[in-house]
């Protein structure tokens, strides 16, 4: 691997420092990883998009006048934490409101929603529109819905000139509305792309192969299929199949007007771009198909992903009135741009605030004293202290329980790798997210509240839900906090406890997916819920037996390597890999195998923990 970085965990912060640096319209609020304009104007709707970084520009290079407002960037293919998008609500808000724009990923759904509802909570007047015009996995649409891609650019475009123009909440959300169901997608990639801290490839393919229908991941797509270059007509047919599945999904008719999206992916070069695009013309001019606007280049990437996507959006005269609208942002700019005095006196505002040491633009709408803020600093500065030694016999204390967990982090930050090598069906970042938490629970350690077992896993629960990436932060952050509170007040747990732990974690993961999509998983849609739902019923019949301790542990351990390796005959229907349906078939879940190991390395460490 070579990139032009410092550190893989220093990737995000550096790239987002460099984008506000050579922008002084905007600012980057480092603590929550948050790209924003400067100033926010409280007589328009604020938009609000995000996700994984690795997209470049979106989502931050869409921040600035006639688009965005502000961009929530997560780590490198892990949508941000519920955390960091409430903030980016609080400091956004304004009298009209606010609108976020969610690519339908699950971790995004789950995150943004999330935050949605605490704002709402706050008073403040937030909706949100889902993005899903990806129509390269056929079957998506009977399992986790359609991929929200490059389309999503021009939602933020349309959305943007409306709120620039002063529309209401309730018309920004309809206009957004109205770009979705009139945008579809469609990928195919020559190349892998290969995560920083991963350090090689997410998949591997042959010189003479491309995926044909790939997701912005580097998900599976379709079908894997061979290059043909020997008709001389390669890019020609590559675009005609593209676009006769475009027009037919979204129903277009010749005479007609749409706007053309040629996406690269990060990897292939300009020119190939633009020969696409004299393809993909070809077909739509010959099919009676009128392009109003045409936008080639780098928009919404894979890394360093060779490969690119084809994104029609079909246009009425208001639709075409909002594309046309000008706007100014790092990665998108026509009909005017901001005038001299204008970023003249941006940089003097910035100068002024940087030599006062103040904030530019104070948070909005956030409820809180200055008072209870020092003492929610003071609260997060305390050191926990655990009473007593470790001890293990048929009951587990607190002190040994907090060891427990503690191992676990270990277990999960030892296998950061071979658990995003596991995520093939998925986004391939499955390790680096949940390794993120536990690293920041582990050097926030001495912070976590001790007192019994209940409060112990709550608290760690607030750190796992920041800072865990992606769907795993309310996930997993879900599964910590219903198990601590299965546990609530208990020093030490038995046999019987622990079921019960395990089984309320599994309830918590359920509860999250079904506030996020209406459904929560169950066993057969190949989620972690496959080796965490077993584990959860061999420990409970465990106990019902009267069975030992390590005896009722050994037994869930195999429960989850057996539900973990079922998973690989399952179709998926939720999840990481529930986007692409049947071709999930062979490969394990990723977070099912991560629990896999995880309570087999438990088991075996409280096995040997008197020895």
């Amino acid at each position: 691997m070579k990139k032009i970085m410092n550190t893989p965990e220093t990737f995000v912060y550096d790239m987002c420092h460099g984008l506000a640096k050579a922008h002084p319209e905007l600012e980057f609020v480092e603590k929550f990883k948050i790209v924003k304009k400067v100033d926010i104007n409280d007589d328009k709707v604020s938009l609000i998009s995000g996700g994984g970084s690795g997209h470049e520009p979106a989502h931050a290079g869409f921040v600035g006048k006639g688009m965005l407002d502000c961009a929530v960037c997560g780590d490198v293919f892990a949508s941000p934490s519920q955390v960091q998008v409430y903030n980016a609500i609080k400091k956004c808000a304004t009298d009209k409101g606010v609108l976020l724009i969610i690519k339908n990923y699950s971790g995004d759904c789950m995150n943004f929603n999330n935050a949605m509802s605490d704002a709402q909570e706050d008073g403040i007047k937030v909706d949100a529109v889902y993005v899903n015009d990806d129509i390269a996995v056929k079957d998506s649409l009977y399992t986790v819905g359609r991929r929200g891609v490059a389309g999503t650019v021009l939602v933020h475009k349309c959305a943007g000139a409306a709120a620039e123009m002063g529309k209401e909440l309730d018309e920004v959300k309809a206009v957004a509305n109205k770009v979705i169901e009139n945008v579809r997608s469609f990928g195919f990639a020559f190349t892998s792309c290969t995560v920083p801290a991963a350090g090689h490839p997410t998949f591997e393919i042959g010189d003479d192969e491309m995926e044909f229908g790939v997701g912005i991941h580097g998900e599976p797509g379709r079908r894997r299929e061979k290059i043909d270059y020997s008709t001389g007509t390669f890019a020609d047919d590559l675009a005609k199949r593209i676009v006769k599945d475009l027009e037919e999904d979204l129903g277009v008719k010749a005479n007609e007007e749409v706007v053309l999206l040629i996406n690269g992916f990060g990897g292939s070069p300009l020119q190939e771009l633009y020969i696409l695009n004299n393809s993909v013309t070809k077909v739509l001019e010959a099919d009676g198909i009128k392009i109003h606007r045409t936008i080639v280049g780098n928009y919404m990437t894979s890394i360093d992903m060779a490969g690119a996507s084809i994104s029609i959006l079909r246009v009425d005269d208001q639709l075409k009135q909002l594309i046309d609208y000008p706007v100014s942002t790092p990665a998108l700019t026509w009909g005017g741009v901001m005038n001299d005095e204008a970023a003249y006196a941006v940089e003097a505002m910035r100068a002024i605030a940087k030599a006062l040491n103040i904030t530019p633009v104070e948070a909005k709408c956030d409820k809180k004293s200055k008072k209870a803020v020092k003492e929610d600093d003071a609260d997060a500065n305390a050191v926990y202290e655990v009473e007593g030694e470790p001890v293990i016999g048929e009951t587990i204390n607190t002190a040994a329980f907090v060891k427990v967990v503690e191992k676990m982090a270990d277990v999960v930050i030892e296998n950061e790798v071979p658990f995003c090598e596991a995520d093939q069906m998925g986004d391939g970042d499955f390790g680096m997210s949940i390794a993120k938490g536990f690293k920041q629970l582990k050097a926030d350690w001495a912070t976590r509240k001790k007192g019994d077992i209940g409060e112990f896993l709550v608290s760690c629960s607030e750190i796992i839900k920041e800072y865990c990436g992606g769907a795993s932060g309310p996930i997993w952050g879900s599964a910590f906090k219903y198990a601590g509170k299965a546990v609530a007040g208990k020093k030490e747990v038995d046999l019987k406890d622990i079921a019960f732990l395990f089984t309320e974690a599994n309830r918590g993961v359920y509860e999250t997916g079904k506030k996020s999509f209406g459904k929560g998983a169950d066993i057969g849609d190949k989620t972690l819920v496959d080796a965490l739902k077993p584990c959860a019923i061999a420990l409970t019949k465990a106990a019902e037996e009267g069975k030992a301790l390590q005896e009722g542990l050994d037994l869930g351990a195999k429960a989850a390597h057996d539900g973990a390796e079922a998973t690989k005959t399952h179709v998926a229907t939720l999840g990481r890999a529930g986007t692409v349906g049947e071709r999930s078939i062979g490969f394990p879940d990723a977070g099912a195998h991560g629990l896999d190991i995880i309570f087999n390395e438990l088991a075996n460490y409280i096995k040997n923990f008197n020895k």
